[in-house]
C-alpha cells in the first residue's frame, strides 16, 4: 500500500488511540469478496459460504471468482457487495416502516444499496432509486433490471429537485459521496487523490445534499445516513450538526453484542478493518420529528396514458399476477407497475427525470402482440408458464456475448426464455432454422472474453 498521508494518520490516532496500530496493519491486508443473494431468485450457489451476521442474504467467499463469466450474475441470482455496506438490511428490517412504504436510495449506482433496499422494505413498498450523476444512471439501470423487482422506479435528478414532490418519503437513505478512505484496500492508488481539501470540499458536497432531500421526508420519516469513511468530519459532526437544528433526532436501534462493529449511542455505528471482514463504514439512523407539514397540499400528478382494454389481455398473459398492476404507455412502449404505489408514481412522474418505472414490458406489433423487452424477461414477476430453453454454461455464456444458438429439437418455438440453473438470461425467439438471439447488445459480455 502507499504511503498513508500525515494529516490522515494523525486523525486516526486521535481517533483510536489504542487500537491504531492494529488499524494501519489492516490496511495492508486484501479485501475480502463477499456477495447477497437475491432473496426472488432462489439459486444453489454460495448458499453453503460462511454467512454474513448483519444480512442474511449475504455471504464471504474464501476466494473472488471471474463473476463477468457467472451466468447466474447476469441472471441476477446475486450482487456482489461489500459486507459492511450490508449492516444497511439489519437498519432498515429494525425501523417500524408501514407497509407500501415508500423509500428513497438518493445516491444510488451502481445499485448495491438499491437492491439491497428493495429485499429489506416491507412488501408491496416502493423504491425511488436516483443517481444524481447522469453518466452512472445506466449501470444502476443495467443492475436493477437484472435484479427484476418491479417495485421500483429508476430517477436521474438533483436532490433539490425531490421538493417538488412533497413529503412523501417513509424513508430516505443517503450513502453520500465521500473522501473513501474505507476502500483504500481495494484501491490503493486512491490514497494519492486524498487531501484534507477534498475532505472538507466533501463535507460541503453531503451537507448541501442533505438540506436539499430532508424536507421530502414525511414527518416521523427516517433517515440512514452512510459514508465509507473514517474521519468525524464527514460522520459523526454532520449528523451531529442535523441534530443540532432539530432537523431530525437520534433513532436508536439494537443489535448484538457480538457483531464487529463500534457504538456507544445504539444509532451510529462504525465499522472498522481491523475489526470487521469488510471495509471502512460509517452509518446513523435518524428519524424526522412528527411536525406539521403542507408541502403535500399542492401536489400534482402526471396524467398517464393508460393501455386500451383492448390491448390488455395480452400484457395480462405475460405475469403471474396481472390484476395487481396498472398498465400504460411511455414512448411507444408498455409499462406494468404496481397498483398499490401507482399514485405515488404519479406524483413523483409528474416533478421529476424518469429513466425506468416498474416493468418494461414490449412494444405492440400490429397484430396487438406484445414484443416483450429485456425488463420483463428479468422480471420477478413473470409468469411461470413461459416457454424456456435450457441452456449448459458454454451456451448462456454464448448467449450473454450476443452469440448464435442452436435451434432446440424439443418442439419449442416463437419466444422462449433463455434459462440457465433455473433463472432467466433473457429472451430468444425459435424460427424454424434459427434462433433469434434478443439479449441486449449494450449488456453483453465482451468478444474477447474466454470460456473457462
Amino acid at each position: 500500500m502507499n504511503t498513508l498521508p500525515k494529516e490522515f494518520v494523525e486523525s486516526i490516532l486521535s481517533l483510536f488511540p489504542e487500537e491504531a496500530g492494529y488499524f494501519f496493519e489492516a490496511l495492508s491486508n486484501n479485501a475480502i469478496t463477499s456477495i447477497r443473494l437475491n432473496a426472488h431468485k432462489k439459486s444453489t450457489a454460495f448458499e453453503n459460504e460462511i454467512p454474513i451476521e448483519w444480512c442474511a442474504n449475504g455471504r464471504y467467499l474464501a476466494e473472488r471468482p471471474s463473476f463477468i463469466l457467472d451466468p447466474l450474475l447476469h441472471a441476477g441470482a446475486y450482487y456482489v457487495q461489500e459486507s459492511s455496506s450490508m449492516f444497511l438490511d439489519a437498519c432498515i428490517k429494525s425501523l417500524p416502516l408501514p407497509e407500501n412504504a415508500i423509500a428513497l436510495d438518493l445516491c444510488a449506482a451502481p445499485g448495491g444499496k438499491s437492491t439491497l433496499i428493495l429485499d429489506a422494505l416491507p412488501k408491496d413498498s416502493m423504491l425511488v432509486s436516483n443517481e444524481i450523476i447522469k453518466s452512472r444512471v445506466n449501470v444502476l439501470q443495467e443492475n436493477l433490471t437484472r435484479w427484476g423487482s418491479p417495485n421500483c422506479v429508476v430517477t436521474n435528478n438533483d436532490p433539490k429537485n425531490f421538493q417538488k414532490a412533497g413529503a412523501i418519503f417513509d424513508l430516505i437513505v443517503v450513502d453520500a459521496p465521500c473522501s473513501g478512505e474505507g476502500l483504500w484496500r481495494r484501491d490503493a492508488n486512491a490514497i494519492n487523490e486524498w487531501s484534507m481539501p477534498n475532505v472538507l470540499l466533501c463535507e460541503a458536497r453531503q451537507e448541501r445534499i442533505l438540506q436539499d432531500i430532508l424536507p421530502c421526508l414525511k414527518p416521523g420519516g427516517f433517515l440512514i445516513y452512510s459514508t465509507c469513511t473514517f474521519n468525524e468530519i464527514e460522520n459523526e459532526k454532520q449528523v451531529e450538526k442535523l441534530v443540532l437544528d432539530q432537523t431530525v433526532k437520534p433513532y436508536p436501534i439494537n443489535i448484538p453484542n457480538d457483531w464487529p462493529c463500534k457504538t456507544n449511542d445504539h444509532f451510529q455505528f462504525r465499522f472498522l478493518p481491523h475489526l470487521v471482514k469488510g471495509e471502512g463504514l460509517f452509518m446513523a439512523v435518524l428519524q424526522k420529528p412528527y411536525v406539521q407539514d403542507d408541502s403535500n397540499k399542492h401536489q400534482k400528478r402526471a396524467g398517464l396514458n393508460f393501455v386500451s382494454k383492448k390491448l390488455l389481455p395480452e400484457l395480462h398473459t405475460w405475469l403471474a399476477n396481472p390484476l395487481t398492476f396498472d398498465y400504460f404507455m411511455e414512448n411507444d412502449f408498455a409499462y406494468a407497475f404496481p397498483k398499490s404505489v401507482l399514485a405515488v408514481y404519479e406524483i413523483i412522474r409528474s416533478s421529476l427525470y424518469v429513466k425506468h418505472a416498474g416493468i418494461c414490458m414490449g412494444k405492440f406489433d400490429k397484430n396487438g402482440k406484445l414484443i416483450p423487452e429485456h425488463s420483463l424477461a428479468m422480471s420477478t414477476a413473470l409468469a411461470k408458464q413461459i416457454p424456456k430453453f435450457g441452456l449448459n454454461r458454454d451456451e448462456a455464456i454464448s448467449y450473454l456475448q450476443k452469440g448464435n444458438i442452436h435451434p432446440p429439437n424439443n418442439g419449442l418455438n416463437g419466444w422462449c426464455l433463455a434459462h440457465y440453473y433455473g433463472l432467466a438470461l433473457g429472451w430468444l425467439k425459435v424460427l424454424p432454422n434459427r434462433v433469434n438471439n434478443y439479449f441486449p447488445p449494450e449488456y453483453r459480455i465482451l468478444k474477447d472474453i474466454q470460456i473457462g
